[in-house]
Formats: structure tokens, sequence, C-alpha cells
């Protein structure tokens, strides 16, 4: 029997960035099954989510605060049920995606910034009506993320660069 230890950072160092963002996610979420790249099942309330996020613009990070180093971003447009938007990390580069929100996932296209090479991803989502001031909205609960309250200097650069890439996309 093979005596075989996996190193996650050197099987990233050889592979490409894609790849190594689409791992990233998953070890962020911690391998539970949250996220894989063929499909996405997440017990949520569905029946009585609505069927679009609200749309605008959303940032969600995998920390609380904005611009920490180390930490994933995804800032987003939304508009019905179509979505565009980049995952970035600071002082990294960053990749495009557009798509649209499923029943309980987010079905996006990602570009890979440094071979435009175009991959399927599926994010878990399960979404909530909030509802204030008899307003009710979708928010999407992105397992891994969590929703920061305004969009930073960097989100609106990513999101304007990833709208202009990809505008025949969607």
């Amino acid at each position: 029997m093979l005596n075989h230890t996996f190193k996650p950072q050197q099987w990233l160092l050889r592979q490409g960035k894609a790849t190594s963002i689409i791992l990233g996610l998953l070890l962020m979420l911690g391998f539970t099954g949250i996220a894989v790249a063929e499909s996405v099942s997440v017990a949520a309330r569905l029946e009585t989510a609505p069927s679009n996020l609200t749309d605008g613009q959303h940032v969600y990070g995998s920390a609380p605060e904005a611009n920490q180093v180390g930490e994933t971003y995804m800032v987003f447009e939304a508009e019905g049920n179509r979505v565009v938007g980049g995952f970035y990390m600071p002082s990294s580069s960053f990749d495009c995606f557009h798509g649209r929100l499923d029943e309980n996932r987010l079905a996006l296209n990602i570009q890979d910034s440094y071979s435009n090479e175009v991959y399927p991803f599926n994010l878990a989502v399960s979404r909530e009506t909030l509802v204030a001031d008899g307003q009710s909205a979708a928010n999407a609960n992105i397992p891994g993320f969590q929703p920061l309250e305004s969009l930073s200097a960097m989100d609106e650069q990513v999101l304007d660069t990833c709208r202009g890439l990809l505008s025949q996309e969607i």
C-alpha cells in the first residue's frame, strides 16, 4: 500500500487557474457536497421562494468585510433570473461569469481571465423572502459566502469590466 500524502497547494500550482478557482470554492465550502460541477441539490424553501433575486447589484464575500487579502469575493448584477459578474481575490486577477438563477442554484459559465476558456459551474443557493416596510425582496443565501452591505470600488471595477467583456453573452 502506498503512503501518499495529498498536498492541495502543490496540486493547485500544477493545475490551470480555472481548476484552481473551482477547487478553491469547493475547499472553501468544505467538500460537503454543496457545490459540484455537474449538479447541485439543496433543501431550500422552494415553495415560498421567489423566482428571482432582487434586480440590481450584489456582493458576497467569504469574509464579512470587503477587501480582505486571501478571501474570495463574488460580485454580480441580477436582472430577472440572469446574472453577470466576477469572482476575485484582492491583489489578484479575477474571472468573469454569466449565467442564470435556477430553482436552487446559480448555473454559471466562468471565463478564465488568462485562457479565455469558459467552464460551467453550479453554485448552490437557497432563497429567502425578506419583508421590510411591507415590501418583499429575494435574498440569495450562498453557502460559504455572506452578503456584504455595499459594493467597494474594487467590486464596481470587476463588475464593470465583466459586464463589458460579457455583453454579447448576456
